[in-house]
């Protein structure tokens, strides 16, 4: 009975508990802290105030608000969790050598950041923040795709924040296809968002899709004519798409529009410089094109001495015209003015080697391989300069690392092949050379025909070289060193002294003098009508077969033992 007694004594206390009268005292009470709450976050600036702030509308939920109270009280706590959070992120930079204390920081600022989208699902700004955060390293990138949804989803009615989120989500797809859908969108939804445009730009050429990167170049450039990125990207995918006419033809009209703009000469002089280097033209056609960059580059200097870009690219041209002096003044130019450019310093080291400055060529390339260790073509370049400074080992060392990271790079593996073969190590360079010549042949249709000639030829040159001439009986095989040198003549249209040299001693291995003698001699011809800087050595050769004595040869350079350029010494760009 007395159980029964408590029971009853317990509904009627809630019945009062819950009657209006005392529902609406508490709503009083709960409105009370959220007048203190509001009150609080007019003038909280600090991390522990705007906590404050938080507290107070989450007590004031828990004693009871009208709907629209509550609404308010929710607002209040998640734009204060979001301030707490990004107050947080700028104290990130004074941990940043604390890898414990940036794991804690971030687990905080995420911790608030939910709690802002808890009691706001529509606020954008922080799942905006939370991707970031997730993007950082040691972060998930599917939690932070899985932010930016969300932020897209809320933003659908504000398109410029929607265009930039979609450039934020574009950075973390993987696949480039998804890339180049929210980089349109992120067009689409703000066509005056010049970064979304210039990202769709540069990524339509990463992957190649000239014809779209002209389109969206030519639309971009209808809406801001004076954007440089898309004018050389326009020029880009012309050039590439074979249309160089009508690269010139774009750069003609911006030029006879204002002819005091010296960017307008100097990409049409890459143009020309372009239409130089494309296959199938003369030797006149060439030389006419060099000439007209050449005056374009001259133009943009005289109307923008200090243009950086122009400096270097005429540098070049110095170079290639073996006007080394003026090359040497105008690449050092260039790093006066813009010290941090990579063509500029590239160029300096090939003008310093073009002199036979090696350890300053070294230098400037050990710079740029520390900067980029990924750039594959550096890496062979200072390989190279190690060679050319009787530093084989230290370029067999070099190209070690470079293969096992790239086994399958061909010109890696000649360039090992060259070094080994210079000291002596006529099997080892052997395998590198095979190795080498079986991976190009692979990939010949994925090759430029022209590169592919050079390189080719070159490999079975040196190939069919040091199974002619190696002292090691074991290792030469003429009639294979007959086939190889055969067939980098042909490649050659039999116009390179020193692979008819080759032909010559392959033919010599065979027995055949008479050949021997004849290639040689012809050999001996063209090195001196060329300026051929073996041609002392190409005579000696001959003079052996006239004798009917096969030529040997046996590599040992002597290595450079003097210290290099201490990195430190140099000047770090």
């Amino acid at each position: 009975m007395f159980l029964r007694i408590k029971s009853v004594a317990c509904i009627l206390l809630m019945s009062v508990l819950l009657s209006p009268a005392a529902t609406a005292k508490a709503q009083e009470g709960g409105q009370a802290m959220l007048d203190e709450a509001t009150s609080l976050k007019l003038k909280a600036n600090t991390p522990a105030e705007l906590g404050k702030v938080v507290e107070t509308c989450e007590a004031a939920i828990a004693a009871g608000l009208d709907e629209g109270s509550l609404r308010l009280a929710k607002q209040l706590i998640a734009a204060s969790s979001f301030q707490r959070a990004q107050l947080m992120i700028q104290s990130l930079p004074s941990v940043a050598n604390n890898a414990n204390a940036v794991r804690q920081l971030r687990r905080k600022t995420m911790e608030e950041l939910k709690k802002a989208v808890e009691n706001n699902p529509s606020m954008a700004e922080a799942y905006i923040l939370m991707a970031k955060l997730e993007s950082l390293p040691g972060g998930d990138r599917s939690q932070a795709l899985d932010s930016l949804n969300r932020a897209i989803e809320a933003l659908k009615d504000k398109p410029v924040d929607l265009s930039v989120a979609y450039i934020m989500r574009a950075q973390l797809r993987e696949g480039k296809d998804e890339q180049i859908a929210d980089l349109r969108n992120a067009v689409k939804a703000d066509s005056t968002n010049i970064d979304a445009w210039q990202a769709l730009i540069a990524m339509q050429l990463h992957l190649e899709r000239y014809q779209e990167a002209l389109s969206d170049a030519k639309d971009l450039l209808a809406k801001d004519e004076s954007n440089q990125m898309a004018l050389v990207a326009a020029v880009e995918a012309l050039v590439r798409l074979q249309k160089r006419k009508d690269a010139i033809e774009l750069l003609d009209a911006r030029i006879e529009k204002n002819p005091s703009v010296a960017m307008y000469y100097r990409i049409r002089a890459a143009t020309y410089r372009a239409e130089s280097y494309a296959e199938g033209v003369t030797d006149e056609e060439r030389d006419a094109a060099n000439k007209k960059a050449m005056e374009d580059l001259n133009k943009a200097i005289e109307l923008d001495p200090r243009d950086a870009d122009a400096l270097v690219m005429r540098g070049m041209l110095y170079y290639q015209e073996k006007q080394v002096e003026k090359a040497n003044r105008d690449i050092t130019d260039s790093l006066l003015i813009r010290p941090d450019s990579v063509n500029g310093v590239l160029m300096r080291s090939m003008v310093a080697a073009q002199e036979g400055r090696f350890a300053d060529a070294i230098a400037d390339m050990e710079m740029l391989v520390r900067a980029d260790p990924n750039q594959l073509e550096w890496i062979r370049q200072l390989a190279s300069y190690y060679q050319l400074d009787k530093r084989p080992r230290l370029a067999i060392q070099l190209l070690d690392q470079l293969l096992e990271t790239a086994p399958d790079n061909a010109a890696a593996l000649r360039s090992r092949g060259d070094a080994k073969l210079s000291v002596n190590m006529h099997q080892d360079a052997i395998d590198d050379y095979e190795a080498a010549i079986k991976l190009m042949e692979a990939n010949r249709d994925k090759s430029d025909p022209e590169e592919f000639k050079e390189e080719y030829s070159g490999l079975l040159n040196n190939l069919s070289w040091v199974m002619s001439t190696s002292p090691k009986d074991e290792l030469r095989d003429g009639q294979r060193a007959l086939e190889l040198a055969l067939k980098a003549c042909e490649a050659t249209d039999y116009e390179a002294p020193h692979i008819l040299s080759t032909l010559a001693a392959a033919y010599a291995e065979t027995g055949d003098f008479e050949n021997a003698r004849k290639w040689a001699s012809k050999a001996v011809e063209l090195g001196k009508e060329q300026g051929h800087d073996q041609t002392e050595q190409l005579e000696k050769e001959l003079e052996s077969y006239e004798e009917d004595k096969p030529w040997r040869e046996k590599q040992e350079i002597e290595e450079n033992e003097k210290p290099l350029v201490v990195p430190s010494d140099s000047i770090d760009t």
